[in-house]
């Protein structure tokens, strides 16, 4: 029965994860603010994925990576990982965690719609 309902199984997870990481997010960011949570959070993030390129590649950063690759890199580190999470950590306590996330659900539709006015994009069914 497992393997028949794995795809269904693993949705459900994911939406409880999800669930739970802004919920305990929201606790956090209303005890210590939401710069500390997104330092300690990237902190951590980038101690895990350090280990996890040693073990996997035998390097701790990506020095393999020529120079257009990490500036690149760190744009979109910077825009969407700094700027973009600490947006949304701050705005945790002021609207919730749940209006937070249920706004976040029209990311898909409104980058969509902003490519296909902004770059001429069509959707391919």
């Amino acid at each position: 029965m497992f393997s028949t309902h794995f795809g269904q199984i693993a949705a459900l997870l994911t939406a409880v994860f999800w669930t739970v990481t802004a919920l305990a997010f929201e606790g956090a960011t209303r005890r210590v603010g939401p710069f500390a949570v997104n330092l300690i959070r990237l902190l951590l993030a980038v101690l895990f994925l350090s280990l996890l390129t040693y073990f996997t590649r035998g390097l701790v950063l990506p020095t393999d990576a020529t120079a257009h690759n990490w500036i690149w890199l760190g744009l979109s580190g910077v825009v969407g990982f700094i700027i973009g999470d600490y947006f949304l950590f701050s705005s945790y306590p002021i609207i919730g965690s749940r209006i937070s996330m249920l706004i976040m659900t029209l990311a898909p539709p409104l980058a969509a719609f902003l490519s296909w006015i902004v770059l001429g994009e069509t959707m391919n069914l």
